[in-house]
């Protein structure tokens, strides 16, 4: 059975990667799906409704599924912290990297303009620190790391520098320079 939503939200999604909210054109894909518009507006009332669906139901689990998983890693915190990084290169392909991260795209594109956006996109990354930051902190209690550092203020410098390695992945337009912005962030993590 054909679901029309999921594969109206799923044309969406690989639109606003490629080309950001702003460059989405609708009614394109219902043309591509081969859908009527009232299909569409059956289940998106408005471009931004689908915007919203998009981060509510394709980027936010995806992120946070992943990142959730840190709480059952039975390892050491770090190398749990790097398995995550190293699944998240796993699954960025060349085009994916050209691209860059669509949490991170929509982030500098849509936070700074629309409310709805900005909380949706906040919430996620409050997941993903909150992740990282326990992660750190099991590893201070355990004492696999120096009690100096701060889990909750190096989780946010993880995440900067994550997402940091797909700018400079887009910006220099190859894999390589993100692989090695990643290569250094795993390093640093590691030497903790």
């Amino acid at each position: 059975m054909v679901d029309t939503r999921r594969n109206i939200l799923e044309k969406n999604y690989e639109a606003m990667h490629r080309h950001g909210f702003q460059g989405v054109r609708p009614d394109k894909v219902i043309s591509e799906l081969g859908i009527t518009k009232g299909a569409f507006y059956h289940y998106f009332p408005s471009k931004l409704d689908l915007g919203y669906a998009v981060v509510d139901e394709i980027i936010g689990p995806r992120y946070t599924g992943l990142w959730r998983q840190l709480d059952h890693y039975q390892g050491h915190p770090v190398e749990g912290i790097v398995w995550c990084l190293e699944y998240i290169r796993s699954g960025t392909g060349e085009q994916g990297c050209l691209l860059g991260c669509p949490l991170n795209n929509l982030i500098n594109e849509m936070a700074p303009l629309d409310e709805g956006f900005r909380t949706r996109l906040q919430a996620i990354m409050d997941v993903m620190h909150g992740a990282i930051a326990r992660a750190l902190q099991r590893a201070v209690d355990k004492g696999l790391l120096n009690r100096t550092i701060d889990p909750k203020s190096y989780a946010y410098f993880v995440l900067a520098a994550m997402e940091g390695s797909f700018s400079v992945g887009k910006s220099m337009q190859h894999k390589a320079a993100f692989d090695a912005a990643l290569d250094e962030l795993i390093t640093t993590l590691r030497a903790l």
